[in-house]
């Protein structure tokens, strides 16, 4: 009764109660709404997806089976006693014997392969490891590949029949007869892929997984009757050989029953992955979902309702004791009036209105500090402003920047991305700012100066009496640097840029002086660059240098550390003499040529040629000669471990050969 009488009688209250109420009740209408919702529509295409992972697992297996059937082909191709049984125009008990142990031997190591027999046309001779008749499909000249597969069943006797995926292998054909003149023959055994689909059907329940040719012909499946059985002409199986995507799913009545169908494809064999879920069943956890979420939802209303009444009696309390104290300081008595005839909420907000304009103008005021006016005028200078405004500046702030000579004076941290990676956004601002606050005070020993701080620099305005090229400028910077370093344990580049005469040409000062960083590459971390040093010894006439190219790609094909490191080194020399701008597009050039000269060695290990690219890439984020000369010489001992692991490969190879040979 009593909660009744508040809503009734104070605004305020009954506002907040129907606002906690509203809020509360159509939050969980609609989080419930879409929650369902969201879930519903989801919930197929997960179970879609999963049935596509697991049927792409299956492909995944069926590929690698492939491909260790390659491997057994391509090991069993290149064996003396194989193929002196292939080629042997006389029957040689001597020989079948050798052959037969290597087919067996290798049957043996592999448990997918149910049988491999040999196959010589001109002889007539024929052996297997298990005693299977012939195939006499293996002498079927319609299609005349070096490869193909097909099922087969073969019977070893009365109680022993083999289900069977054949792999025939047809090293030469006869141009007279067009019948092989010899074939190796690989079974693999059907149970082999079966178990695999019998493994996913016990996880789906009603459900059915199969493997199917590109014919429709049935090769794997948990009724083994349905082997070799051609299923194409339903509507289900044609239209999935009709599609011409790898993957997909459908729906589709089967047996007047909504069905699920989703399918993979093997582009290695062709062959077709697909599980046939009913529809029905999908969805029954959706359906008690739903109730559930109803119930919770109703539950949650409730509960809603009771939070709204003891949040609204909260909230309103610490609202009229705000209220008395305002009233108060306006000395006026609060009890006095009715407050259903007064907005609580406005009487409060032109007080608080008042207190957040009396703190931000004081933050305002705050900010307007006069390092951070200055950074902003030294940014807005250096880069370059109208004539008006740079007239105001000169009226303003004359008197501390008069000169009448200027030069700026740019510093940059060394190791830019391991600067980036060991500190924060915010600690690097820091240490900018320590690193202006040091230059600032050690030149105003000498000269006067103001700095500013951007994202990659230090930018540090320095004033002159007159143009005067002495020594103490540097050694000033020079202190500069080892106090950053001793402090920070970074070291930075220093930048002179030429003389100024006034404001507004201060730009060009700039401009130089980040032109001359560039000419950090030459001399290194921690040194200092003006347009002296810049100058000194470029020879802008210089042509690329195709011989040192060849020479370095040369040692490295021989595999020769020191005579690698010998050119690297006269290269990193040449370097030194050119431009900035020739020296990076020599390089870019060089790591190129070196990357395409050997980009094919990547497939003898199954490398990714990124890897190599890799190192192009980096060749922007290079800062001096000797970061360059790391990357190059990391770049060839890679090459070069690639190349002599390669060649250990097949030296080990060879001696298996060998040994094999001699058993």
């Amino acid at each position: 009764m009593r909660i009744l009488n508040r809503i009734r009688q104070y605004r305020i209250y009954r506002r907040l109660v129907i606002s906690y109420l509203l809020t509360i009740v159509l939050s969980i209408t609609v989080v419930s709404a879409i929650l369902y919702t969201l879930f519903s529509a989801k919930a197929v295409t997960e179970i879609d997806n999963s049935s596509k992972q697991m049927l792409s697992q299956v492909s995944y297996t069926a590929n690698v089976v492939y491909k260790q059937i390659q491997d057994v082909m391509n090991q069993l191709l290149v064996d003396d006693d194989i193929n002196a049984f292939l080629y042997a125009r006389d029957d040689n008990k001597i020989t079948d014997y050798k052959a037969y142990l290597i087919i067996s031997k290798v049957q043996s190591i592999y448990p997918f392969i149910s049988n491999i027999s040999l196959y010589n046309f001109s002889n007539g001779q024929y052996i297997d490891a298990i005693g299977l008749p012939r195939d006499e499909k293996v002498a079927d000249p319609a299609k005349k590949q070096f490869i193909n597969f097909y099922p087969r069943t073969a019977r070893k006797d009365e109680n022993n029949q083999y289900q069977l995926l054949t792999f025939r292998i047809v090293p030469e054909w006869q141009t007279s007869t067009n019948i092989p003149k010899s074939a190796l023959v690989i079974d693999l055994k059907l149970s082999y892929i079966q178990n695999t689909i019998r493994g996913i059907n016990e996880s789906i329940k009603n459900g059915d997984t199969f493997v199917m040719d590109d014919t429709g012909k049935m090769l794997s499946n948990s009724d083994s009757q349905n082997f070799m059985k051609d299923f194409s002409n339903k509507d289900y199986i044609s239209r999935i050989l009709r599609s011409s995507q790898n993957q997909g799913s459908f729906t589709q009545m089967i047996n007047d029953q909504k069905n699920l169908i989703t399918y993979v494809k093997s582009s290695t064999l062709n062959w077709y992955f697909v599980t046939v879920r009913p529809y029905n069943q999908l969805l029954t956890n959706v359906y008690a979902l739903r109730n559930w979420t109803f119930l919770v939802a109703l539950l949650l209303v409730l509960l809603g309702t009771a939070i709204s009444f003891f949040l609204s009696g909260n909230m309103y309390n610490p609202i009229r004791v705000l209220v008395d104290r305002v009233m108060e300081r306006q000395k006026k008595e609060p009890g006095k009036e009715a407050l259903l005839n007064k907005d609580e909420y406005a009487l409060l907000s032109n007080v608080f209105i008042s207190t957040i304009e009396f703190a931000e103008n004081l933050e305002s005021t705050l900010k307007r500090s006069k390092q951070a006016l200055k950074s902003s005028l030294i940014i807005s200078i250096l880069k370059g402003i109208d004539r008006a405004t740079m007239t105001n500046i000169e009226l303003e702030w004359g008197d501390q920047l008069k000169g009448p000579f200027f030069k700026v004076i740019i510093f940059k941290v060394d190791e830019l991305r391991a600067f980036r990676g060991t500190y924060s956004p915010f600690d690097r601002e820091l240490i900018r700012y320590a690193v202006g606050n040091i230059a600032q005070e050690l030149l105003e020993k000498d000269y006067r100066s103001d700095f500013a701080v951007t994202e990659d620099e230090i930018v540090v305005i320095v004033q002159f009496d007159q143009k005067d090229n002495n020594d103490t400028l540097y050694l000033t910077l020079s202190e500069i640097q080892d106090t950053v370093q001793s402090y920070y344990t970074i070291t930075v580049t220093a930048s002179i840029g030429d003389w100024s005469s006034s404001l507004d040409r201060l730009k060009n000062s700039y401009r130089s002086a980040q032109e001359y960083m560039l000419h950090r590459l030459f001399y290194g971390h921690n040194s200092i660059v003006d347009g002296e040093r810049k100058a000194k010894d470029r020879d802008a006439s210089l042509r690329y240098p195709s011989s040192k190219e060849q020479k370095l790609i040369d040692a490295v094909k021989l595999c020769n550390e020191q005579h690698i490191q010998r050119e690297i080194q006269d290269w990193i020399h040449f370097l030194s003499n050119c431009t900035y701008t020739q020296a990076i597009q020599f390089t870019s050039f060089l790591f190129l040529a070196v990357i395409r000269e050997f980009e094919h060695i990547t497939e003898w290990l199954e490398v990714e040629p990124d890897n190599l690219y890799s190192y192009f890439h980096q060749i922007s984020h290079v800062e001096t000669l000797t970061e360059t000369q790391l990357q190059l010489t990391d770049l060839c001992s890679r090459i070069v471990a690639v190349i002599e692991e390669n060649k250990q490969n097949v030296s080990m190879q060879k001696n298996t050969r060998l040994i094999e040979e001699v058993k």
